[in-house]
């Protein structure tokens, strides 16, 4: 599924699939908005007012899973090669994508990652 040139009134100038089909799969988790982030000009998810994830750059999105939702997820995501979390980022994971078939196996963190900002 293609996503729109403009988000927000923010113009998306890069075309990343990878993101797509992150977007797709944070959807089908729960609803969430895609709207501009609140830290730069660039794409991000909200559940209401709670920005809970962006681009950082192509395949490398930052995921806000809380620390709660992290206690709940790391046992089975946190030797995930796709899954990197710094301790100093309490709140927050990077998810590295490599193709979109990585989300097939992340749909569980993902759920979580909703479920901790709702």
């Amino acid at each position: 599924m293609e996503r729109p040139h403009t988000i927000g009134g923010m113009t998306v100038d890069q075309s990343d699939p990878l993101w797509d089909a992150f977007v797709d799969a944070m959807l089908r988790s729960g609803h969430a908005d895609e709207r501009r982030s609140r830290f730069a000009d660039k794409p991000a998810l909200f559940v209401g007012d709670r920005e809970i994830a962006h681009l950082e750059g192509p395949g490398i999105i930052d995921l806000r899973i809380t620390s709660t939702g992290w206690t709940h997820a790391k046992r089975r995501y946190g030797t995930d090669p796709a899954v990197h979390r710094k301790p100093s980022r309490r709140d927050w994971i990077e998810i590295r994508l490599s193709s979109p078939a990585d989300l097939d196996r992340l749909d569980d963190l993902l759920a979580i990652a909703i479920a901790a900002n709702a």
